[in-house]
């Protein structure tokens, strides 16, 4: 069974501003999981348990048969692009949709690009920006087959009208761009690839890469600057106290 925290109305107050983790010269305090460290932790486990905090990068992959039993239809897409792309693990589609939606009721449109991708989908993909682009340049921005998170089905890339609807860093300077990257962590959603990280994640920044993973560890993920090698790391040491 599939349990899924934070699935009801997010209780973590909705922002129309872009973050803010300025400490004004004073020392951060350090990450932990707080007074509440025992359910905190039941939380995660759960979370864990299911899924959506598997960890895909350059270094840890998928059988090339892997294909989440659980996928559903996404609801809010650009009408433009492939079919085959349209679907989420059901918790992470259902928060997708959650966060479309209040999105809507503030006057933002935000719109599903693409989302799973099979093995073979990224396969052509990435074999498509070796050969435009050579492969030290597409290793920097795609995925190869079997390390991609689109195949997880809990990653989501988004757009908007106001940059045609294109997976573009400009996106992150629009009214749209602002809204997610301040809020997304409201649904349990993370930016994955953050600016300025491509040592750490090994991908140049996108603003439009969205990944689920429960509401629990994309608050605090957001809240501690983290990107998810860091919070899995933290969470091992946490977990073994």
């Amino acid at each position: 069974m599939l349990l899924c925290f934070g699935c009801g109305t997010p209780e973590v107050p909705i922002s129309e501003e872009p973050p803010n983790h300025e400490t004004n010269g004073e020392q951060k305090e350090e990450p932990g999981l707080g007074p509440e460290k025992n359910s905190v932790v039941d939380e995660l486990k759960s979370d864990i348990d299911a899924g959506y905090l598997i960890l895909v990068n350059k270094t840890n992959g998928l059988a090339n048969d892997y294909k989440p039993d659980d996928l559903a239809d996404i609801k809010y897409f650009a009408a433009d692009r492939s079919a085959e792309g349209r679907f989420m693990r059901e918790t992470a589609a259902d928060a997708f949709h959650r966060l479309v939606e209040e999105a809507s009721s503030q006057g933002i449109e935000i719109l599903m690009t693409t989302a799973y991708r099979s093995y073979g989908f990224q396969s052509t993909l990435y074999n498509n920006y070796v050969a435009q682009h050579g492969q030290a340049s597409a290793d920097r921005f795609s995925a190869r087959p079997g390390y991609s998170e689109h195949q997880t089905g809990l990653a989501v890339d988004v757009s908007a009208a106001s940059v045609d609807y294109s997976l573009t860093r400009d996106f992150a300077k629009t009214d749209e761009g602002i809204w997610v990257a301040a809020n997304a962590h409201v649904f349990g959603f993370i930016i994955r690839y953050p600016e300025d990280r491509e040592e750490q994640t090994g991908y140049l920044y996108e603003p439009w890469h969205l990944r689920y993973v429960g509401v629990t560890a994309a608050k605090h993920i957001f809240e501690n600057e983290m990107i998810l090698e860091e919070y899995l790391q933290f969470l091992d040491k946490e977990m073994e106290d």
